[in-house]
C-alpha cells in the first residue's frame, strides 16, 4: 500500500479514533493509569472493559501515540495526560461529548453541508442548547468540557491590559474563566450572564476561587439585553455557535449596553484562507453540522462587528486561540 492511500485511509477511519477515545475517556482510563492501575488486567477489572477489547482499543491509540503499551502495561503519554478528567485543560469531557450526541449528529453531516443548516434538529428533534436543556447528565458533561478550557482560554485573556474596573462575561457559563481573571487581578469586579440553569454552579465557582466578593450571576437572555455599565464585555466561544444575524443580535445587545466607551473582548477562532492550521478549520464545519454557526476570517470580523458599532482594534493570537479586541464607534 502506498504511503498517501494510507495517510487519506487513516484520515477516513477518523470516525474509529473518535469512538475509541470516547470509550477510554467514559472508562477513565488516563485516571486509573496515573492511580496506578497499569497493566491490562488491572485496567480492565477496575474499568469493566473486556481485557482482550481493552488491548486492542490501547493498541490502535498507542500507534496514535495516546498512551503507551509494552506486552500488558500500559503508560500514559502527553496526549492521554488530557484524557484525565480534573487535569488543567483537560478533554475528558468533550471527548465524550464528541462520541456521543455530536457523534450522532455528524450522521447528517452531508445534509448540513448542503442546505447550510445545521443537522440537529433532524437528529436530535431539537436545537442543540434546548436538547441539553432537556437533558441535564449530557449538558452537565457539556459544562465540564467548556469549564476544562478555561485556563487555555485565560492565557488569552492575559496578553491584554485589564485596567477595566467591570468586566461582563457574556455567555460565561458556569463562571470559570471570569472567576480565574478576578483571581489574577483582584481590582475587577465581575458579572457573568448565562441562563439560569448556570448559576449554582457559577456561584460555587466564584466561592471556590474566592471572589465572590467581587462576581455575580445574572440571569438572562443575551439576543434581548446583557448588563450595562461595563467597562469589558467578554465573549468566549459564543459568536461561533451563530451565523451572522443571530450574532448580530448579542453584538447590538452589547453594543447597546457598553455606551460610547465600552470595549469588547471576543475568544474564538481567526480562519486563514491558506492551509495554515487544520482545527479552526475542522472547528468551522463542526459549528455548521451541529448549531448552525461558523468561524470567522479578520476580513469577516471586521464587517460583523463594523455593522453593529464596533471597530476591531487588534488580533492577539496565542497557541490556537485568539483574542480579538474590539471598541464602540458611533452608531
Amino acid at each position: 500500500m502506498s504511503d498517501t492511500r494510507a495517510e487519506i485511509l487513516a484520515d477516513a477511519y477518523g470516525f474509529m479514533v473518535t469512538q475509541s477515545i470516547g470509550t477510554v475517556a467514559r472508562a477513565r482510563i488516563a485516571d486509573l493509569v496515573a492511580d496506578g492501575h497499569e497493566t491490562i488486567p488491572q485496567l480492565a477489572a477496575e474499568s469493566g472493559l473486556p481485557p482482550d477489547s481493552l488491548r486492542r482499543i490501547l493498541r490502535a491509540l498507542a500507534a496514535l501515540e495516546i498512551f503507551t503499551l509494552d506486552g500488558d502495561r500500559v503508560g500514559n503519554t502527553p496526549k492521554s495526560q488530557l484524557l484525565r478528567a480534573d487535569v488543567p485543560e483537560s478533554v475528558h469531557w468533550i471527548a465524550q461529548s464528541f462520541s456521543s450526541e455530536h457523534y450522532r449528529v455528524w450522521e447528517r453531516a452531508e445534509h448540513a453541508f448542503r442546505t447550510g443548516a445545521a443537522a440537529t434538529p433532524d437528529v436530535l428533534g431539537s436545537g442543540y442548547f434546548e436538547w441539553l436543556g432537556e437533558h441535564p447528565a449530557e449538558a452537565a458533561i457539556f459544562n465540564r468540557a467548556m469549564a476544562a478550557g478555561s485556563s487555555f482560554k485565560l492565557r488569552s485573556l492575559e496578553q491584554l491590559d485589564w485596567s477595566d474596573q467591570l468586566v461582563v462575561d457574556v455567555g460565561g457559563g458556569t463562571g470559570g474563566l471570569l472567576s480565574g481573571l478576578l483571581a489574577n487581578h483582584p481590582a475587577l469586579r465581575g458579572i457573568v450572564v448565562d441562563l439560569e440553569h448556570s448559576e449554582p454552579v457559577a456561584l460555587a465557582t466564584f466561592r471556590s476561587a474566592g471572589v465572590a466578593d467581587r462576581c455575580t450571576f445574572v440571569s438572562g437572555d443575551f439576543f434581548e439585553a446583557v448588563p450595562a455599565g461595563g467597562d469589558a464585555y467578554v465573549l468566549s466561544h459564543i459568536l461561533h455557535d451563530w451565523n451572522d444575524e443571530p450574532a448580530g443580535r448579542i453584538l447590538r445587545a452589547i453594543r447597546t449596553a457598553a455606551g460610547e466607551s465600552g470595549r469588547l473582548v471576543i475568544l474564538d477562532s481567526v480562519l486563514d484562507d491558506g492551509p495554515g492550521a487544520v482545527v479552526p478549520k475542522l472547528l468551522d464545519l463542526h459549528m455548521l453540522v451541529l448549531v448552525g454557526g461558523r468561524e470567522r476570517t479578520e476580513a469577516e470580523w471586521s464587517r460583523l462587528l463594523a455593522d453593529v458599532g464596533f471597530s476591531l482594534v487588534r488580533i492577539h493570537a496565542v497557541e490556537t486561540l485568539t483574542a480579538i479586541e474590539a471598541a464602540t464607534i458611533a452608531l
